[in-house]
């Protein structure tokens, strides 16, 4: 792992971690002023920074855990993340466990932290022949 990679793991390990635990200031501290999340259940309304920090009030994480993660940098001072997290969570009461499939975009800011910029969330494709047949592509 290089050094950027294992720099984005352990922001990203930190980011969630505060927001299972409830930590506003490290959750607010790894997000950029420009963050937005954007879900594949509604792609075309981005969340900012601000409301999704205000979500987490109503988004409650008991566990979340990263696996498959691979960090690429694009270019200096920039990089994405992605990764298949496995999380315990409920909305307004409504149940949000479960895998998703998350690309997160890192910029390393004026200050000499990494923030992420921007995060896609959406499901992973499940396995099957057509997962199988992707796979295949790699190889």
């Amino acid at each position: 792992m290089t050094d950027i990679a294992a720099i984005i793991a352990d922001r990203s390990s930190r980011w969630m971690r505060a927001w299972v635990e409830q930590d506003r200031a490290t959750l607010e501290d790894s997000l950029a002023p420009d963050f937005a999340l954007v879900v594949s259940a509604n792609p075309t309304q981005p969340m900012v920074r601000e409301r999704w920090v205000a979500t987490c009030d109503v988004y409650r994480c008991s566990s979340f855990a990263y696996r498959d993660v691979a960090v690429r940098e694009l270019a200096p001072g920039l990089a994405v993340m992605s990764s298949i997290a496995d999380q315990k969570a409920s909305l307004n009461g409504v149940d949000r466990s479960g895998s998703f499939f998350l690309t997160d975009v890192w910029r390393l800011e004026c200050d000499g932290q990494w923030r992420v910029c921007a995060r896609y969330s959406s499901h992973p494709e499940p396995s099957g022949a057509s997962a199988r047949a992707v796979g295949e592509l790699g190889r």
